[in-house]
């Protein structure tokens, strides 16, 4: 038996996040699965995270310090004979436990430092076209972003950048000053609103008081090729801010609830 632990934190406000922990990786998001579907809340993407956490510190003081998974992913390809570095939050196949296992198996020994994973072609197209396993996916290029034009977070949603043919501001992955970490795109991009940013923001920079935070990914070196990959994000602790998962990072995914009241032991 793997050592399992499920850690639930009721707030006063209508929050549950119930947090798993396990040896490997595709077992953590496999429990959480099943603790979401006991419960009836979803697996938090990146955006619901940060709600979750900016709003409720007894979410946040739980979760912050080890940090999470997440639903929110970083994929890049081709379309239309550009570059698309793209964000998918709670939408695609590695957002589910199966999806992870068969994109481990699959992935390129080129791409198995930095964890991506190849995305089948008829997935990569289809949420580039609004449409995947039957629900509808939400198509944000990020200049509407920066307009504050999102949907709201836990909708399945995919934001995208054409890096042959727009204006971006990607910083290398390392870690980032306030002021850079408000201006940069991948941040903006995985956070997923500007509110996002800035909330996240505020909790990293003023209150814990970090004079850095890390945006740690690897889009300068990757190969735009014709298979698509991708990987899900983290939120790190401490200082170690958003970070492109490699598959064997925190392990951990949380359950939040922003909509209702649960009254409950598990």
């Amino acid at each position: 038996m793997v050592p399992i632990m499920v850690q639930v934190i009721h707030a006063a406000a209508p929050v549950l996040a119930a947090v798993t922990e396990l040896s490997d990786y595709v077992e953590a998001r496999a429990r959480a699965d099943l603790w979401s579907f006991s419960n009836g809340l979803p697996v938090a993407d990146m955006p619901m995270a940060i709600q979750a956490l900016t709003a409720h510190p007894e979410v946040r003081g739980a979760i912050r310090p080890c940090g999470i998974d997440t639903l929110t992913g970083e994929y890049h390809g081709q379309r239309d004979g550009s570059r698309s570095y793209e964000v998918w939050h709670s939408v695609g196949s590695l957002a589910t436990a199966d999806g992870l296992a068969e994109g481990l198996k699959k992935k390129s020994l080129i791409f198995g430092k930095q964890g991506f994973m190849d995305v089948e072609n008829d997935e990569w197209v289809a949420v580039g076209n609004g449409r995947y396993n039957g629900q509808n996916v939400v198509r944000v290029h990020l200049e509407e972003v920066k307009r504050g034009n999102v949907p709201a977070p836990g909708t399945p949603y995919s934001i995208f950048v054409r890096l042959d043919r727009d204006s971006t501001k990607i910083s290398g992955g390392g870690l980032l000053v306030y002021d850079a970490f408000m201006r940069d795109d991948r941040v903006l991009m995985v956070a997923g609103s500007l509110e996002s940013r800035e909330a996240l923001a505020n909790m990293l920079f003023r209150g814990e008081g970090h004079d850095s935070v890390g945006s740690i990914h690897d889009i300068g070196v990757v190969s735009f090729d014709a298979m698509a990959r991708g990987r899900l994000t983290a939120l790190g602790y401490e200082n170690s801010g958003l970070v492109g998962n490699t598959a064997t990072f925190n392990r951990r995914f949380a359950m939040v609830d922003v909509g209702r009241r649960i009254a409950q032991n598990l």
